[in-house]
């Protein structure tokens, strides 16, 4: 994510994160990345591009992994390294990649890389990715698709969750729409009624386009490039949050 554009739900909330998109949202998509990284290695060193809280590295390190995250927003950062260490989750950008290690598997997940400001700044983390991978090595993505998005604003979807005050203590509202061919809007809302917490902002994606991510890993000479509805692993029609895996060729 651009350092210019900071967002509310990943800076000054960070530390709300996990109650506006509780770990369970996610424990599907967790569970198709792990099994992939070990159909690669059995205790692949995986590499977590915007880790966020590190739930996903504490499920991979749970799964006789080795994991590593980044991430540019400390305050999330933080709640990662409490549950991984500070080795394990660092504070850097995506842009700035560029590591000693290199890794069986990288990942990102939530949409993370569409935040590129443009296309030469996703090719530049997509090649910095092939540096960093071991031969053969396997990427995973997952990334939002505009052209499949409603071409207007649609009404919230609104869910309540567990918070500090009890049941139903947080309302989450969110809703996601295309501003063209490559561009996805997102609208998050959140509210804790116990704390009087509550904020609302719009995201901005610039490369929301699959085809600009399968283009580009192509020309970057991946193999195996696979774009995936969803986490079942069904060949990618209608949604707008597919997943994108490669190779680096052995």
């Amino acid at each position: 994510m651009s350092e210019d554009r900071a967002y509310k739900l990943y800076g000054e909330f960070g530390d709300r994160y996990d109650l506006h998109t509780p770990p369970h949202h996610y424990a599907d998509d967790h569970d198709f990345v792990i099994k992939r990284a070990r159909g690669l290695k059995e205790r692949a060193r995986l590499l977590d591009l915007g880790c966020g809280t590190g739930i996903l590295l504490e499920k991979a390190l749970q799964a006789d992994l080795d994991p590593m995250g980044i991430d540019s927003a400390p305050h999330m950062l933080k709640l990662a390294q409490a549950r991984v260490g500070t080795e394990r989750a660092q504070l850097r950008r995506m842009q700035e990649l560029d590591l000693d290690q290199r890794f069986d598997c990288i990942v990102s997940l939530s949409w993370s890389l569409n935040y590129s400001q443009d296309v030469a700044e996703l090719r530049d983390i997509l090649l910095r990715c092939h540096h960093l991978l071991r031969p053969g090595g396997g990427l995973i993505l997952q990334v939002a698709h505009a052209p499949n998005a409603r071409p207007e604003k649609p009404p919230f979807t609104v869910d309540r969750e567990p918070g500090p005050g009890g049941p139903d203590d947080i309302i989450l509202s969110y809703c996601f729409w295309s501003d063209g061919a490559e561009k996805m809007l997102a609208d998050y809302g959140f509210e804790c009624l116990s704390t009087a917490e509550h904020f609302e902002e719009r995201h901005e994606l610039n490369v929301a386009n699959v085809q600009l991510f399968t283009s580009l890993l192509s020309d970057l000479d991946f193999i195996e490039v696979e774009v995936l509805d969803s986490w079942r692993g069904e060949p990618f029609e209608r949604g707008i949050s597919p997943f994108v895996t490669a190779r680096r060729r052995p």
